[in-house]
């Protein structure tokens, strides 16, 4: 499946463990790219970009979650690229090594990020930009990756295709989760977005974000 818009490719891999999605955004002026939650889809990623002769320059995670995240070591260690996940998740990083979840099959390497994220913080490769936009409500560190020249949004599990990611987890909170859900409903109807699991959609294809209410259902 690929999307395109120069100068900003984005090409999307599903991924085991939880058919997740994995994103690969190539700078089509630099051939510089961004990996967008690795999952288990290390050497996939890794063969995609040697085919569109991207290199891989930064790694990152919309949240901590051993599902979006299992490969962030390995991947690090193949193409020598920083990774980045939010200030308020990145413990999460080294305790999926200690505590792995029933659906890996063996723990991930623990791995620290180089990048510790915030509300603000740019991403970058060659002339692409993803700002980042803390989103809490999934986990505490939950975040957006927002492209707004090019009208994008990786919104990682705050929002899917129908429905709002889940917020009864631990770290979950319902009340933070409608405050993010309220934010990123302002943004153009037609901004795409590209979420952690599922289809792609729009901002104006889910007009239920401008109603959602505490406590989420």
């Amino acid at each position: 499946m690929r999307f395109s818009a120069h100068p900003m490719r984005v090409e999307v891999i599903r991924s085991p463990p939880l058919d997740d999605n994995v994103y690969l955004v190539v700078d089509e002026g630099s051939g510089e790219a961004i990996v967008i939650d690795p999952a288990l889809a290390k050497d996939r990623v890794l063969e995609l970009a040697q085919r569109l002769g991207a290199t891989i320059k930064v790694i990152v995670n919309t949240h901590g979650h051993a599902d979006h995240s299992a490969d962030d070591g390995p991947l690090k260690a193949a193409t020598g690229a920083k990774l980045g996940i939010h200030e308020v998740d990145a413990y999460r990083l080294e305790r999926n090594a200690k505590q792995p979840p029933e659906y890996l099959a063996a723990p991930p390497p623990a791995v620290k990020p180089d990048l510790v994220l915030k509300e603000g913080s740019e991403i970058k490769a060659g002339s692409t930009v993803l700002t980042v936009w803390h989103t809490p409500g999934h986990t505490e560190g939950s975040v957006c990756f927002y492209a707004k020249s090019e009208g994008i949004l990786f919104a990682g599990d705050t929002i899917l295709a129908g429905f709002p990611g889940r917020s009864d987890m631990q770290g979950s909170s319902p009340a933070k989760m409608v405050a993010s859900l309220r934010r990123l409903s302002h943004l153009p109807p037609a901004t795409r977005v590209f979420p952690g699991h599922g289809p792609a959609t729009t901002i104006g294809d889910e007009p239920w974000l401008a109603n959602v209410a505490y406590p989420l259902v």
